[in-house]
């Protein structure tokens, strides 16, 4: 038999190994879409920025969906002779739900002391799925999206107004300080420790980024806005910050009641749930104004250019994925610092690939950026280690995106 030392060395490995994958996943897929989305603006003429926020947000709902339909396909394909096709994929749907459902109430009765959970045992749950529709969990996490996505589109739509009145290397540095306002929204609202070490990791990462960005070759351009644009951005930052805490705040469940894949995967669902919310939010009214003449969005790309544009999309939903799970697992302040280091990986991708120059004075930013973010990897290493929490069993997780495979 197990001891209580051996549970708990074995849970908080694999909680680092979930941590390590989708730290990696983020960074390479956040190069394949700034590189895609840099090929698009610069080679195929696209210049519809907001509309690229819409289809890259607004269809966050299909993730959940094609989670669902992988894992229950491949339930029923490797039971495929134990019994028929279609009722093991209805039953892994079922599961699936089931899963999410139990993992909604506990949010729920996280966030809200007066809820009362109606299956506390995840063994036991709902028969049908209109029950789980209309059920006040998912009815409280759907609220709960909404809020969060109007904040992070808001935050998106901030940047891509900035960069029309500002220099890049403003806006890049000003909205990379989200990471530093995530650390102060994180003390008053996540009760995380005002400590030296963090604090001072935060600070160093951040002032690499602006090394970075103001080390660069002059631009010679005019930017009569420009003040504008970087107070524009500077409430952006902010905005950004401030939705990685709400994030961890009121959507993530307790880390101490459920196993680190399912902090992980219940991620897509509710990026499906923001999904939906961005859909209405930035499709009604811009259908309004496509259709009224107010303006109208130019889209026309060839097939190359559709296959790129798809491909950044694509890349920015499994970084959202993997980001939006590792911020789950650890915590706001080490998902943005993390998020600096996506800098560094472009700046070496451009150096390596597309023969960007990068300045002495840029290395030393990097080196900087790199140092932070291996301090507060330190301080984020010592914090899961130190856990003494498993999760007890839940037999809904043999539903889930990893399991069995």
């Amino acid at each position: 038999m197990e001891t209580d030392q051996s549970k708990t060395v074995s849970f908080s490995y694999i909680k680092v190994v979930f941590v390590l994958i989708l730290f990696i996943v983020s960074l390479v897929s956040f190069v394949s879409q700034t590189e895609l989305t840099s090929i698009l603006y610069s080679e195929y003429g696209f210049d519809e920025p907001i509309f690229l926020l819409f289809l890259t947000h607004g269809f966050w709902w299909l993730l959940w969906p094609i989670q669902c339909t992988f894992i229950a396909s491949y339930k029923a394909i490797s039971k495929l002779s134990k019994r028929r096709w279609t009722h093991s994929f209805i039953r892994s749907i079922k599961a699936q739900h089931q899963n999410i459902y139990h993992t909604c109430e506990l949010t729920t009765k996280y966030n809200n002391s007066g809820y009362t959970m109606l299956y506390p045992n995840p063994k036991f749950s709902f028969d049908e799925l209109s029950l789980f529709l209309h059920s006040e969990a998912l009815r409280y996490m759907f609220i709960t999206c909404l809020k969060l996505s109007v904040v992070l589109n808001v935050a998106g739509i901030t940047w891509y107004i900035a960069m029309s009145l500002s220099t890049g290397a403003d806006v890049t540095a000003i909205y990379n300080c989200s990471a530093f306002t995530a650390y102060l929204f994180a003390i008053p609202l996540l009760g995380d420790r005002l400590t030296p070490l963090k604090a001072g990791a935060v600070v160093i990462a951040i002032f690499g980024v602006f090394i970075v960005a103001y080390s660069g070759p002059p631009n010679d351009g005019e930017y009569p806005y420009r003040t504008l644009g970087n107070f524009i951005i500077l409430i952006g930052a902010i905005l950004y910050g401030l939705y990685e805490v709400l994030y961890k705040c009121w959507a993530c469940p307790p880390s101490n009641e459920i196993s680190a894949r399912r902090q992980a995967t219940f991620s897509n669902f509710t990026m499906c749930l923001m999904g939906i919310s961005s859909l209405f939010l930035m499709g009604i009214p811009m259908a309004f104004i496509h259709i009224t003449g107010i303006y109208r969005f130019n889209v026309s790309l060839t097939f190359k250019g559709w296959s790129i544009l798809l491909g950044s999309i694509l890349s920015n939903h499994i970084f959202s994925v993997s980001f939006l799970g590792l911020m789950g697992l650890t915590d706001p302040v080490f998902s943005s610092v993390a998020s600096l280091l996506t800098i560094l990986v472009v700046g070496l991708w451009e150096w390596f690939v597309r023969g960007v120059t990068i300045t002495f004075t840029q290395i030393l930013g990097y080196i900087g950026i790199t140092v932070g973010f291996l301090i507060i990897g330190y301080i984020s290493w010592n914090e899961i280690s130190e856990e003494n929490e498993e999760d007890d069993g839940i037999d809904t997780d043999i539903e889930s995106t990893y399991s069995s495979l």
